[in-house]
């Protein structure tokens, strides 16, 4: 899949941290989160342009300002620190939050205006209020994929290898989008730091990632999750999800490439090849003993005693990958 991203905007804006968070949910559709923490401007509104080739007009998407305001908690599990103050906007959260925390610059957490989606173009307008104190600006939106994921997905014959090809602002390939924005008086923004997360599944392997980028690797804190996205996640379960953290800056465009694997051979698969190796053996057998048959003896008397263990075998083998696949479910 195409994850060749570019944010313009009509006014000049620097974007000091631009957040890119990739969601692979099991038995659900994909989203990505974008998240901009820019400079205040001395123009009232903004005007922004987000360009994703994944998104289509009967996609979603949605401003998450209402999911950090709503709670204190989901805004200092986002940003890490710890807030020592949260301060509504002329008297109502839906005009955004001042929110004070205890190491990093105070941040001002904005509702996006007039949002719309059409041709892979999001579009949006950000009201920056008057500040008595320099304070950086933040949005966040989510945009929902009609697919399972946003990876290139390569099937093997042991694995299948999940490609994230993640790009923003990258002028090499210009698509004719924003080629088109940028005659229209919309131009590039300056991103000086960008930031690439990938939810996954822990049942995936890095099999490469660049680490000069690489910053972490973590277990996903799914309850914390649950609480910012709850109609994202609610199918989400506990201990099957990892968090993969890339950050580079200073660039003119940013790439980060990863690849993840998930193995096909498992103990599922192993159980079901001894089992039906078993069961063809049986089978064999079984058309050995029906033309050697004696009407005159007992049937049971004419079953080998090793037939009995290999059915006794084929019934534990049975058992364990019904088993499995129920704690799989």
């Amino acid at each position: 899949m195409d994850n060749s991203f570019f944010i313009l905007s009509k006014q000049e804006v620097v974007i000091s941290r631009f957040h890119i968070c990739t969601w692979d949910i099991e038995n659900t559709n994909s989203f990505v989160e974008i998240g901009i923490e820019f400079s205040p401007s001395n123009q009232e509104e903004l005007d922004f342009k987000f360009v994703a080739p994944f998104a289509q007009s009967t996609n979603d998407v949605r401003c998450l300002a209402e999911n950090l305001n709503k709670d204190s908690n989901n805004s200092k599990f986002i940003f890490n620190d710890n807030i020592k103050s949260f301060d509504v906007i002329k008297g109502d959260k839906r005009n955004g939050v001042i929110i004070t925390f205890e190491t990093r610059e105070k941040l001002a957490i904005l509702p996006l205006e007039n949002v719309s989606l059409c041709d892979q173009i999001v579009s949006f307008k950000v009201r920056c209020p008057k500040f008595s104190v320099p304070t950086q600006c933040y949005i966040r939106f989510l945009i929902s994929a009609k697919a399972n994921t946003l990876s290139t997905v390569k099937k093997g014959i042991a694995n299948t290898s999940f490609i994230y090809d993640i790009k923003l602002n990258e002028r090499r390939n210009l698509p004719n989008e924003v080629h088109q924005l940028t005659k229209d008086e919309y131009n590039l923004c300056k991103v000086e730091s960008c930031f690439c997360f990938h939810v996954i599944p822990n049942t995936f392997n890095i099999s490469f990632v660049d680490q000069n980028k690489l910053k972490n690797v973590r277990e996903l804190e799914v309850g914390a999750f649950k609480n910012y996205l709850p109609n994202e996640l609610d199918t989400m379960k506990e201990a099957r999800y990892m968090i993969v953290f890339n950050k580079t800056s200073k660039e003119e465009s940013y790439s980060f490439f990863t690849i993840f694997t998930k193995e096909i051979i498992g103990t599922n698969q192993i159980l079901l090849a001894i089992g039906a190796n078993i069961l063809c053996s049986l089978l064999f057998a079984i058309a050995s003993v029906r033309l050697n048959f004696n009407h005159e003896i007992s049937v049971w008397k004419q079953i080998p005693f090793e037939y009995w263990i290999a059915s006794i075998i084929l019934t534990i083998v049975a058992i364990l990958l019904f088993s499995s696949k129920r704690k799989i479910r």
